[in-house]
């Protein structure tokens, strides 16, 4: 009788923590993209005032090639990776030369984690650690939504699940949870999240 007892209560136990472990998850995936997004692109700000050169983040489908290829805007799954460089010939586009060498390399995010950016998914930092205005037909990215199959579903006090990482004009990188900027940000990208 007491061991009926003690396994009734373990699965009532188990089938409230399950549920509650599984949110936990996707936030902890949602919270560490957009964490690793955020500080990729501080370091490629950090980087440009310290070397007084031009340094970029730009989505790829494959961070480890030489030299990576930009794939334009990020999305999901192979494309969802990144890289750092310094662009020391200002033309967008990481070169396989000593003078523009990769600073980071960032692996494609887990296949459950979409992304979208706008424009053309690169962000560059002049030397003064000032985002760069638009240049050789590229706009840089402002505005990164990243999300799970949630989408932006309101968890609790106008919070969403998705993140939105936003680039300011004056090139000051944030993170924001809360659903009026996740909102504004699909918006602004013009896609919805997943």
């Amino acid at each position: 009788m007491e061991l009926m007892v003690v396994l009734a209560i373990a699965s009532v136990v188990l089938g409230l923590a399950v549920p509650n472990f599984r949110t936990f998850m996707r936030n902890s995936r949602l919270v560490s993209a957009a964490n690793d997004l955020l500080g990729s692109i501080s370091l490629a700000r950090t980087e440009a005032i310290k070397r007084q050169l031009p340094v970029a983040v730009c989505a790829t489908a494959d961070p480890n090639a030489t030299p990576p290829v930009c794939s334009g805007a990020w999305t999901q799954g192979a494309s969802s990776a990144w890289v750092v460089w310094v662009d020391a010939d200002n033309d967008w586009v990481p070169d396989n030369n000593v003078n523009e060498p990769v600073l980071q390399r960032h692996v494609a995010l887990d296949n459950t984690i979409t992304v979208r950016s706008d424009n053309n998914g690169r962000i560059k930092y002049q030397l003064t650690g000032f985002s760069s205005p638009p240049s050789g037909g590229i706009t840089p990215t402002a505005n990164v939504a990243i999300c799970d199959l949630r989408g932006t579903a309101m968890t609790f006090n106008g919070l969403s699940a998705a993140r939105a990482v936003r680039v300011s004009a004056t090139g000051r990188p944030r993170v924001s949870n809360s659903k009026a900027e996740v909102d504004a940000t699909l918006a602004a990208i013009g896609v919805a999240c997943p």
